[in-house]
């Protein structure tokens, strides 16, 4: 009996567990979809994803290079629902795998590992070289070569050779680009006279640079029909001189209208003593003129000058002369002198050479606004104005005639008075000229070939004509030689028009010939005796 009981105990315990519902079991993660790498600069990358997973406690994402086994990055899973993460820290031409994974509470549901492959993040582009130096067609010694490159706030000064030339004097010059290895289609500044294996120093003013730019620069020839190109060199202008801070009052005069103003300072420049003037009026409100005696070798003063004319407000001495004015004198839109070679501005003899030159002219064209340039006359009747110089180094390699396209392209612009002389002390805003020197007797800036010992090395008396950034004309002077005021340096020039709102300036006759006349006031500057007769003089007149 009891071995039936125990028979059919065992069959209902099997037949109850014979009615129990089987466990359900748990499917694992659906895997992401959709991946894709992009690339975000030269070291990152973000993989991103389609996130299809439901439950998952995050992602895991990995990362392999070449040779390499995967990594994970992070070791720690990242977040539930994530479909993007960043790597950094990669290299150029490196192959990378990626994978990415959702992630379960236990390991058995994870997804599967989808990847990414084969992904190369393009090394840059090395900028093109203008030269090959393993070209087999170029000759390396048509190549130029660098030996010093100086720096001012005025100027990039480059000295080079080559040592073989194809040719006679074929183009050649120093190039410049702000945004990679520059070529002859970038800034571009022709250079003088070459010959083989000779060193030439070239001078760049910085009117063909901006302030404050860093550049790649090239000397560059002409071979045939390609241009050689010397290896790139990083230059930038020096900072430009500081501001110079002198006391201006302002001075009245009642021969003259509110439509002429005029300042004086008596504060020291530099430690020294210092008294100027200036005259500012709007050329468009008042005429600005330029005179010049007719007859040859004729000089007056700048009193009897202004006396003369009858209708004159202000005027100041003008350019530097012998017989007669060493510059363009343009008077009623003509030129008023005849064309003088070596005394005019178009030749220069020094140092038993002739160097051609453009000469700095300001004036107003017939509606009475104002300009500012450099002149080149390669022959009588034949006038070019340009926007650069033709930098000049005195005892140093000549440049060849001025043309409608050197130094470079001519600008048109018809002055109906205007004056030359120089240096260009201010050009563009930029301070142009400095007392820096190529040996002990000549100076970098004096592109003009001006006899250096007065110009440069002094600080005598001077007279200037500026324009402001609005248009007005500027008439300075400053006594000099005296214990009162002991005049101003080239280098000094500059800074001073600039702090008084011009952007263009250029030096006039200094010396004994400085002097400014005021209506009803006369001559204002000081002097120990008459005033010196005077080839030309400028001013304002009664319009």
């Amino acid at each position: 009996m009891n071995r039936i009981m125990n028979i059919l105990l065992v069959m209902v315990a099997f037949a109850a567990v014979s009615c129990q519902k089987p466990a359900v079991e748990q499917a694992a993660l659906a895997d992401p979809s959709d991946l894709k790498v992009e690339q975000v600069d030269e070291e990152t990358v973000v993989l991103r994803w389609t996130d299809n997973a439901s439950g998952e406690v995050g992602y895991r994402v990995f990362l392999r290079g070449e040779g390499d086994s995967y990594s994970v990055d992070p070791l720690e899973t990242i977040a539930a629902d994530a479909v993007e993460h960043t790597f950094g820290g990669l290299t150029a031409g490196v192959e990378y795998d990626f994978g990415v994974q959702a992630v379960a509470a236990e390991l058995r549901y994870h997804s599967k590992v989808v990847y990414y492959n084969n992904f190369v993040i393009p090394v840059p582009e090395e900028p093109e070289v203008p030269v090959d130096p393993v070209d087999p067609e170029v000759d390396p010694q048509v190549v130029p070569s660098v030996t010093k490159v100086k720096a001012s706030y005025a100027y990039i000064a480059v000295s080079y050779k080559v040592a073989k030339i194809n040719g006679s004097n074929p183009e050649h010059g120093v190039c410049f680009s702000a945004s990679g290895v520059p070529t002859v289609d970038d800034i571009k500044s022709y250079g003088p006279e070459i010959k083989a294996n000779t060193e030439i120093l070239q001078v760049v003013p910085n009117a063909y640079l901006e302030d404050g730019v860093e550049y790649q620069m090239c000397v560059y020839i002409k071979d045939g029909s390609d241009y050689r190109y010397s290896e790139p060199q990083t230059v930038k202008l020096e900072a430009q001189p500081a501001a110079v801070e002198l006391k201006w009052e302002k001075q009245t005069y009642a021969g003259l209208p509110a439509d002429v103003e005029v300042y004086k300072t008596t504060s020291k420049l530099n430690d020294r003593n210092f008294n100027a003037w200036y005259a500012i009026a709007d050329p468009s409100k008042v005429d600005f003129r330029v005179l010049y005696p007719e007859t040859v070798g004729t000089k007056k003063t700048v009193a009897s000058q202004a006396e003369a004319a009858g209708d004159c407000l202000a005027l100041i001495n003008g350019a530097i002369y012998g017989n007669y004015n060493i510059g363009v004198i343009i008077t009623e839109g003509k030129m008023t002198q005849q064309w003088h070679g070596e005394i005019e501005g178009c030749y220069w003899a020094t140092n038993s050479q002739l160097y051609q030159l453009t000469r700095p002219i300001i004036g107003v064209d017939k509606d009475g606004k104002a300009g500012a340039y450099w002149v080149g006359v390669p022959q009588q009747g034949t006038f070019y104005y340009y926007d650069r110089p033709q930098p000049n180094v005195v005892g140093q390699a000549k440049y060849g005639k001025v043309t409608s396209t050197s130094p470079v392209p001519a600008v048109s612009w018809e002055p109906y008075y205007a004056i030359s002389c120089g240096p260009m002390v201010l050009y563009d805003g930029l301070v142009c000229a400095d007392n820096s020197m190529v040996d002990d007797t000549h100076y970098y800036t004096n592109f003009e070939c001006w006899d250096e010992s007065g110009v440069y090395s002094a600080h005598p008396d001077r007279t200037a004509v500026g324009v402001t950034a609005d248009g007005k004309i500027v008439l300075f002077i400053c006594d000099g030689r005296i214990d009162a005021s002991q005049g101003a340096y080239i280098k000094e020039l500059g800074p001073i028009m600039k702090s008084i709102g011009c952007v263009h300036a250029m030096n006039l006759d200094g010396g004994g010939s400085t002097g400014m006349w005021l209506s009803g006031a006369g001559m204002i500057n000081y002097k120990d005796s008459s005033w010196r007769a005077v080839k030309s003089t400028l001013g304002f007149f009664t319009k």
